[in-house]
């Protein structure tokens, strides 16, 4: 009884280990896709606000030709 006992403990402790792994695992997935996704977030907004000033200055010329 005292064996089987000593050795759920340890099965369960050894999936526990593996659980948690798993889940550092996923939790430095997330972390990566996050900081990936705020990187093209900011390169986004860096392109827009390239483009933006690019269709202003060529509305201006435009404007200017009229």
């Amino acid at each position: 009884m005292r064996n089987q006992l000593a050795i759920q403990v340890t099965n369960l402790q050894v999936d526990l280990d593996n659980v948690t792994a798993q889940l550092d695992e996923e939790v430095a997935a997330a972390e990566n896709a996050h900081a990936q996704l705020q990187r093209a977030t900011t390169d986004l907004q860096q392109l827009k606000s390239k483009y933006d000033k690019e269709v202003a200055a060529l509305s201006e010329q435009l404007d200017d030709t009229r």
